[in-house]
């Protein structure tokens, strides 16, 4: 028990040794008063070696602690530091105590287990705070995603109810420009008509234009309200679609299309909300040619596969790339490298890949922008026993 006759005695001196120390290495660190009060509830824990750690009177205070340290940003090899100066401080304390007096007659078996007690409480304190001071700093990092989420989600509402109201705003005069062109058509004689049919195709051919980019901000605005079921689908048959959906604009910009890989697997999916994301990934590669370049220049690769923990399917193309400044914001709404785009295309395609349980990541590689879907297996298993659920 002359442990704890030491303690007592030494308490003031063991301290301030350590806050002077501590203030030092770590100068500005808090206010003396606050430092003081940590150090006293940890001089207590130390101190009361013959206890469990977690049945002293102090152990209650300890999260507390970490939290006060957690919230100012406290660095952890701080808290770490400071176990190492309590070491220090006792143990010039100790050896000043111990010779001080002659009347103390303290074995040294007494000494040696005693002191083997300390430094395992030392340690077991250590390990303790940097655990309940790494739970704090975590459940700050969920706080702030979480408000980071909500202000994210928060600021898509508004431009989606701005992006719907400018929509709907042009819809109405477009499909009375429509009508008009239908009108026309109908009304001239075929002589007449063949003077102007050009022109009207050119007008119906931006019509169409402009209705996608309504389409677009539409489908943005409502933010994959419309719930289209999942169901598996073969990635060759996925494909095949897309093809489909993007022929005539690959006839009309001169482009190769290639479909590639390993496409014998199956995902489960909204098959047209995913068709739509990847045919939306080749118009942008469409649309990113320089004007005048020839077909056998302009390539777009289509293509699949797997391993052992993904599905993939990717849009790749030799075209001029992603400018560099836009490459971290591009999947934000209304960022946009085209002199007339909207800058909702990447921002749908994200949405719809997060509605899929995929990621939409962006590489480039020896001359080629890549645009690849990635699928965790264990997500498609995960799908999948769901809809087994369902269907029992």
């Amino acid at each position: 028990m002359w442990f704890r006759t030491f303690a007592s005695e030494c308490r003031n001196t063991i301290v301030q040794n350590w806050l002077a120390q501590l203030s030092d290495a770590y100068p500005g660190m808090t206010s003396p008063g606050r430092m003081r009060t940590h150090g006293l509830i940890m001089f207590g824990l130390i101190c009361d070696i013959y206890k469990p750690l977690s049945h002293c009177e102090r152990y209650s205070m300890l999260p507390g602690l970490c939290e006060y340290h957690a919230d100012r940003g406290t660095p952890v090899e701080c808290l770490l530091r400071s176990c190492l100066i309590w070491r220090r401080s006792f143990g010039a304390a100790l050896e000043k105590w111990a010779l001080g007096s002659g009347e103390r007659n303290i074995s040294k078996e007494e000494m040696w287990t005693a002191l083997t007690i300390f430094h395992e409480r030392i340690d077991e304190l250590q390990s303790t705070m940097g655990r309940l001071y790494w739970n704090c700093v975590q459940e700050q990092l969920r706080r702030k995603d979480k408000a980071i989420n909500r202000l994210y989600s928060d600021r898509m509402d508004m431009l989606g109810k701005m992006a719907a109201s400018m929509a709907h705003e042009l819809r109405n005069p477009l499909f009375a420009i429509e009508g008009f062109l239908k009108l026309i058509r109908s009304s001239l004689p075929p002589d007449e008509l063949g003077k102007v049919e050009r022109y009207i195709e050119v007008m119906e051919s931006e019509f169409k234009g402009l209705y996608s980019q309504i389409t677009g901000i539409l489908s943005f605005s409502r933010n994959n309200a419309l719930e289209e079921p999942f169901q598996s689908c073969r990635a060759e048959e996925l494909l095949a679609g897309v093809c489909k959906l993007v022929s005539d604009r690959l006839k009309y910009g001169e482009v190769q299309l290639l479909v590639e890989g390993s496409l014998g697997f199956s995902l489960i999916v909204q098959r047209l909300a995913l068709q739509q994301l990847v045919a939306n990934l080749v118009y942008n590669s469409i649309e990113a040619f320089p004007a005048g370049s020839s077909g056998t220049d302009k390539i777009i690769r289509l293509s699949g596969g797997e391993d052992a923990r993904h599905y993939y399917i990717s849009v790749a193309d030799n075209g001029p790339g992603i400018p560099a400044g836009l490459i971290a914001s591009m999947f934000e709404p209304f960022v946009s490298g085209k002199p007339n785009g909207t800058g909702l295309g990447l921002s749908i395609c994200k949405q719809i890949a997060e509605k899929n349980r995929c990621r939409l990541t962006y590489s480039a590689s020896e001359g080629q922008t890549i645009f690849t879907l990635t699928f965790e297996k264990s997500e498609q298993a995960e799908l999948e026993n769901e809809a087994d659920r369902s269907i029992g």
